[in-house]
């Protein structure tokens, strides 16, 4: 069955040219075979970057129409943040003329199409929108078939859970008493402040060292991942929580003036949180994780005792 309404973002503060836009998704509706293209559209409106980006966190849209110079942003960086806060919804950038350079830019940078305004007709722009949402599609599906992440080589979220809940399975059987494992995330924060101030290299530069960190951090039975978003994990069967918390929190120093010998722009952010396998969630490696989740973002007691106790167990 089709989703009911295709919700497209525009972001465009020329009303002129939104009018122009509008009009051109309109007309693509009354046309006897414009509804094989796409359902029914609900547009919202958005005239600067701040506006889009507080769209983006209400509302899930399945395409961004985007113009890339607007009061608050401009040219290619407008396209990196807007992409940090789509996530994994497709964008086509709008231009008021032909420039070869910045549209192979934007291709790289992940655009699903680059399209000139005045050239924008109804059937085209219709095709263009729908194609992209199928591209991203098939494009998420590959990824979340995939178990490793590309850029880090690290397994990413499915891989991690593919192979660490027969794990956790495992342990509950054996029925031991004491913490069978710990999970621990190591989230970098302002990540997107990398990409905004210092570029996509920079970024990429970023999770690239903390791979290959991690590797040289782990033991040969540890399942390393990361999930995205400047998230990693490791579920450890031979480190306790407290333990694991004190050496991410050794690494986090060490990735920091790696980061500040190289002149990174952004003094790099960094929250860790760890649990235990165990009883109290049941054996069960996503309640495991959610317990993790929580610890990023709230002050609790496991967090004390890993600032407090760290370094009386690591003596």
């Amino acid at each position: 069955m089709r989703k009911k309404y295709t919700r497209i973002l525009l972001l465009e503060d020329s009303l002129a040219d939104a009018g122009f836009l509008r009009e051109a998704l309109g007309e693509l509706e009354e046309l006897r075979n414009g509804n094989t293209w796409l359902s029914p559209l609900e547009i919202c409106d958005a005239e600067t970057l701040e506006e889009a980006t507080l769209l983006l966190k209400d509302i899930s849209f399945d395409a961004i129409l985007a113009d890339l110079w607007v009061p608050d942003s401009s040219g290619i960086q407008t396209f990196q943040r807007l992409k940090a806060a789509a996530q994994n919804i497709p964008i086509l950038v709008l231009m008021g003329g032909e420039d070869a350079t910045l549209t192979v830019k934007l291709m790289q940078e992940g655009a699903q199409d680059v399209l000139v305004k005045h050239e924008v007709d109804c059937t085209p722009l219709g095709r263009a929108i729908r194609c992209a949402i199928e591209r991203n599609r098939i494009a998420t599906g590959l990824r979340r078939m995939s178990v490793r992440d590309e850029i880090t080589g690290l397994l990413n979220f499915t891989g991690f859970v593919q192979m660490g809940e027969p794990y956790c399975r495992l342990l509950r059987r054996k029925g031991t008493s004491v913490p069978a494992a710990s999970c621990a995330f190591f989230q970098l924060t302002n990540l997107h402040a990398v990409a905004d101030l210092g570029g996509r290299q920079e970024e990429e530069w970023l999770l690239v060292e903390l791979g290959e960190m991690m590797r040289a951090f782990s033991t040969e039975v540890d399942l390393m991942a990361y999930f995205g978003g400047g998230r990693f994990a490791i579920l450890s069967p031979d480190r306790c929580g407290i333990v694991l918390h004190a050496a991410l929190r050794r690494l986090a120093d060490e990735i920091r003036m790696k980061a500040i010998s190289r002149g990174m722009p952004v003094e790099l952010q960094v929250q860790i949180s760890a649990g235990e396998l165990g009883e109290a969630n049941g054996w069960q490696l996503d309640s495991l994780l959610d317990e993790v989740e929580e610890g990023l973002w709230e002050n609790r007691p496991f967090e004390k005792t890993c600032e407090t106790e760290a370094q009386a167990v690591l003596q």
